[in-house]
């Protein structure tokens, strides 16, 4: 009785030994899984979808800033540059056409921000700001940024050049464009 209780145990011992998978058989799992990841990150293209995310912020500030100086002149009647001899200062006497970054308008900002157009944190994303440029004239505003993703590029609102007019060859069809701005007006 002894003896067959011992050939059970070791028969049973040995069949549960051999359960589970071998070291080559773990190797070609992962093999595959990591060629399933590599595809996967080919096609999703993070770096495409990171420029995609900047060049939303980017949209939703210019988009932000113009709206604010509309509002600002809905109230004013007039656009902060008209109003304040310092933020006229920093816009020049040919804002119309100058174009400047909206980092370089930081007393107009302050303005809007003291009048509750904006609030008083989007002066301090100068990255953004640096890149957003600013034209405008006694009762409009336009605010204008060259995309850095192609989804963007090829925007059918892509379309403008860095101060709002008309660009030829606008959006364009392949590559990325330093001609051509997408603008809020």
């Amino acid at each position: 009785m002894f003896k067959r209780a011992l050939t059970n145990f070791l028969k049973t011992s040995k069949k549960t030994s051999q359960k589970g998978f071998t070291l080559i058989e773990l190797l070609v799992v992962i093999g595959i899984l990591g060629v399933l990841a590599a595809a996967l990150v080919a096609t999703i293209d993070p770096f495409e979808q990171l420029k995609k995310a900047n060049d939303a912020n980017v949209k939703n500030t210019a988009v932000e800033f113009v709206n604010a100086t509309i509002r600002y002149y809905t109230t004013h009647n007039a656009m902060p540059w008209n109003n304040d001899t310092a933020c006229a200062g920093q816009t020049g006497a040919n804002f119309v056409t100058s174009g400047q970054t909206l980092s370089s308008m930081m007393t107009c900002l302050s303005d809007l921000v003291s009048d509750g157009e904006l609030k008083p944190g989007f002066t301090t994303v100068t990255n953004i700001l640096n890149t957003i440029i600013i034209s405008g004239a006694s009762n409009t505003t336009v605010a204008c940024f060259n995309p850095q993703s192609k989804a963007e590029n090829h925007d059918s609102n892509t379309k403008y050049n860095q101060v709002g007019g008309t660009a030829s060859g606008c959006p364009v069809t392949t590559g990325i464009s330093t001609a051509c701005f997408w603008c809020a007006q």
